[in-house]
């Protein structure tokens, strides 16, 4: 008996790390180029928090969109963030699948500017997911200059 209990158990562990590591292979259920993905073709007005992730590190964010404008706030003491420098603000455009930021201004731009060019927001992305009023993930670049954002409506 005690035999058949250690089989099943390693049986199961075997199992559990077979499935961890082809979500690793995989990386994210959402970049599929499946077109049944995007679910509409415009963001529901409103605040939008979540992450984003940059060279395997996550970071806190914040972006309202509203009236095709968009504005990023600064997170209140997240440790991982966006330096304040890199916080614009301006409008956004969606085409098809592609989710185009244009900077109107920076949000604060008395700061020293200490941010990495790539995490600033205005640019092309490519959308994977937008629910009806609820949830948005959009990404840039590729390898190890990919950042992909996953944000979650909380205000409408």
């Amino acid at each position: 008996m005690k035999k058949y209990l250690i089989l099943i158990v390693c049986s199961l562990l075997y199992i559990g790390c077979d499935k961890v590591n082809d979500d690793k292979v995989n990386d994210d259920q959402f970049d599929n180029n499946d077109p049944s993905v995007l679910n509409k073709n415009n963001i529901a007005t409103g605040n939008y928090m979540g992450y984003f992730i940059y060279q395997d590190k996550s970071y806190w964010c914040q972006i309202v969109f509203e009236n095709n404008k968009y504005e990023e706030w600064p997170s209140g003491g997240v440790a991982f963030q966006k330096e304040m420098s890199c916080l614009t603000v301006g409008n956004f455009t969606i085409n098809e699948e592609i989710l185009t930021f244009k900077l109107g201004s920076y949000k604060h731009p008395g700061f020293p500017s200490t941010c990495d060019p790539v995490m600033i927001l205005p640019a092309n992305y490519k959308i994977h997911l937008i629910t009806e009023n609820d949830s948005i993930v959009f990404s840039k670049g590729v390898e190890k200059n990919k950042i992909k954002y996953h944000l979650k409506r909380i205000t409408p």
